[in-house]
């Protein structure tokens, strides 16, 4: 089932009492906090329910199985993703928005869940696969748009490789923040400011 099919399921369950938000909330917002704690394999249906205060017959009547509610509960992170670029130079909005994941990573679901997630990559791939398309690639896709935008207006080259510069900009940072919560900084004192010129410093374009 896809993440979209995951998602239609808890809002149509055939008749019945209308559906309590607040319980549907509870238990996405349960799983998330579980999956950061004791990752996937330690999640269970009967700790969801008892943490959300819901039954296991209210979870299934919404979920087919632990793998659905993972999914659903994967595609909420993205819920609130900004869906427009900013007005302002590549670079410039490059650096807000860096300095924006960096100062929310330490305590973000999806900061905190993609190691874990990643671990499972191979034991788990679908799963993972369903978190890369409708939770990372989502997020890629933003920084794509605005590099395009950046060598339509001739900030960028229009040679430069978008789906690179989104990689390095994306992974440099991904590498530092968690090499950094575990406690080795691998660019003292670098900033997000410091990463983006880095990047992008090569694909400036000499329009003038």
């Amino acid at each position: 089932m896809s993440v979209v099919e995951s998602i239609d399921v808890c809002a149509s369950r055939g008749p019945g009492r209308p559906r309590d938000a607040r319980a549907d909330e509870a238990i996405i917002a349960t799983t998330l906090s579980l999956m950061s704690e004791v990752g996937i394999t330690g999640l269970s249906i009967e700790e969801v329910a008892g943490r959300a205060g819901v039954s296991k017959a209210t979870i299934y009547r919404r979920f087919d199985s632990k793998d659905e509610l993972i999914v659903a509960a994967l595609a909420s992170l993205n819920a609130d993703l900004m869906t427009e670029i900013p007005a302002g130079s590549t670079r410039d909005v490059l650096v807000s928005l860096f300095e924006s994941w960096w100062k929310s990573h330490p305590t973000s679901q999806s900061g905190q869940l993609f190691p874990r997630l990643f671990g499972h990559a191979r034991s788990h791939p679908e799963l993972f696969g369903n978190f890369f398309d409708h939770v990372i690639e989502p997020r890629r896709d933003l920084f794509r748009r605005l590099i395009r935008r950046g060598i339509e207006q001739e900030e960028l080259r229009p040679d430069t490789d978008v789906e690179l510069v989104t990689t390095l900009l994306i992974s440099s940072s991904v590498y530092t923040l968690h090499l950094r919560a575990a406690g080795r900084d691998v660019a003292p004192g670098a900033t997000p400011a410091d990463f983006v010129d880095a990047v992008i410093a090569g694909f400036l374009s000499t329009h003038d």
